[in-house]
């Protein structure tokens, strides 16, 4: 199984220590849950570490844009090398947005991440259903 690495690359909003241990220790759960269900072949499967990285709204915006071409902030990228870019600016306004806690937030988007790894994609709507049970489930198991 790969090693779970939790890094804060932001200054915006403060995380504390406990919430980087409860982030770790859930998201360590959570890589055992995605590879499970992992898709055969998929990038999980051949992974020693996934690093999960929390950044700003501008850090996103700048990889959004140079990968995917699109301008402007998302909520999380994944690379396929293990890599997971979370914005912890488009977290605190998506929780405050759909009545979530914070910190169930940003985990969820470590599922999201995850599940994308794990062969998962979000690409159609019937993708994306696919995917928004999945990480229900996994959330439910592990926060």
């Amino acid at each position: 199984m790969p090693d779970l690495n939790v890094y804060n690359h932001q200054k915006v909003i403060p995380l504390s220590a406990d919430l980087s241990r409860r982030l770790h220790s859930s998201g360590c759960k959570a890589v055992s849950e995605a590879l499970r269900i992992a898709k055969k072949g998929s990038d999980l499967h051949g992974l020693e570490e996934v690093e999960v990285s929390f950044v700003d709204d501008d850090t996103i915006a700048d990889l959004h844009l140079q990968f995917m071409q699109i301008p402007g902030p998302t909520d999380v990228i994944t690379f396929g090398h293990g890599e997971i870019h979370v914005s912890v600016e488009t977290a605190k306004s998506q929780a405050r947005e759909y009545a979530n806690d914070f910190e169930r937030e940003l985990m969820l988007y470590i599922v999201h991440g995850l599940l994308h790894l794990a062969g998962y994609d979000d690409a159609t709507d019937k993708q994306s259903a696919i995917m928004d049970d999945l990480q229900s489930s996994i959330l439910a198991k592990v926060w």
